[in-house]
């Protein structure tokens, strides 16, 4: 009879690890550098940026460009970046800039062999009037969900309404333009991995595992 409690505690645990282990597989950015509006200027540091949330500070650029790479155990289809729920794509994968095979040996000895990683540069994201406003670069994976790469927060006296506000910019129709000066249509975020989706599912582990426990130390 304790033998069948203690198994039934070990299995609630590993299934709420497997749960929580599963909301976490989101791949592994590399955020290199985040661009002013010329191009050029950067405005955080170059590499090693916190893919939590790189904070800005207060910039006056009117547009901002995103640069690093990601990797990820799905084929990626393309980046691009959200403010709230409106999402913007069209940023097509980077390849050709010389360093494709630099990035996929770092992918490899990440664990990333089977997926795909590739470098993202995701130009002309407008800048949004507000206090601690938050951007997220995202990608698309091949079976058509769409995952946060990279979170940033800045201030800015200048800019575009938060999209989906009064007077703010609808990005769900907008085009965006890739690095060889093609356009793609944007689209709705259909599901979006994020630490809230985590958090949830680790706290219902938690809850779940620890109602066990009790039941069967009564």
């Amino acid at each position: 009879m304790i033998m069948k409690k203690i198994i039934s505690v070990v299995l609630s645990v590993l299934f709420c690890a497997v749960l929580t282990s599963g909301a976490l597989a989101v791949g592994h950015t590399s955020a290199d550098q985040v661009f002013g509006s010329d191009g050029k200027t950067d405005l955080a540091s170059v590499g090693n940026n916190d893919i939590t949330g790189t904070s800005l500070g207060t910039i006056t650029d009117d547009k901002i460009t995103l640069w690093g790479w990601y990797a990820d155990e799905q084929k990626i289809t393309e980046f691009g970046y959200r403010y709230g729920d409106k999402t913007t794509f069209g940023s097509a994968k980077y390849t050709g800039g010389g360093d494709d095979a630099v990035i996929a040996e770092q992918a490899g000895k990440l664990g990333y062999t089977d997926g795909e990683s590739v470098r993202f540069r995701i130009e002309n994201i407008p800048v949004v009037k507000g206090d601690n406003v938050e951007l997220y670069a995202v990608a698309k994976l091949a079976d058509g969900s769409t995952v946060d790469i990279w979170k940033l927060t800045y201030t800015s006296a200048t800019g575009i309404a938060m999209p989906g506000t009064a007077g703010g910019e609808d990005t769900t129709t907008d085009t965006a333009q890739d690095t060889a000066g093609n356009t793609a249509q944007t689209a709705p975020n259909p599901k979006t991995a994020d630490t809230t989706v985590i958090s949830i599912a680790a706290a219902g582990c938690l809850a779940l595992a620890g109602v066990m426990i009790i039941k069967k130390i009564k």
